[in-house]
């Protein structure tokens, strides 16, 4: 039995060590890439909106700036990230104007 648990024990944990890795590499969604990337659009890392973007938010990024349907159209990439971009600044400076409120909740 004991060399059962240690098996088990040795599976579990080099899945976890794999779910660990992997969760943190998607967590954030940006890569140096794309931080100089967005440094060549006037976006910087630790500036707003970029510092302020959730895990969501970054993977779609991230998504649009290595979007193969564009990557040999760069005025289309520089529009999508762009728009992206400011729709994101406008979640961040709704949310500074309405504390505490979901925007798709009613006001009471």
């Amino acid at each position: 039995m004991r060399k059962e648990e240690l098996i088990c024990g040795a599976i579990s944990a080099v899945g976890a060590g794999f779910f660990a890795v992997t969760v943190s590499a998607f967590a954030f969604g940006l890569s140096d890439e794309d931080y100089d990337y967005l440094k060549t659009q006037h976006f910087e890392r630790y500036d707003a909106p970029i510092l302020d973007l959730g895990p969501k938010e970054r993977t779609r990024l991230h998504d649009l700036i290595n979007d193969p349907r564009t990557a040999n159209n760069l005025v289309a990439r520089d529009k999508n990230v762009k728009d992206a971009v400011v729709e994101f600044l406008g979640h961040q400076l709704w949310d500074k104007g309405h504390p505490g409120e979901l925007w798709d909740v009613p006001r009471r």
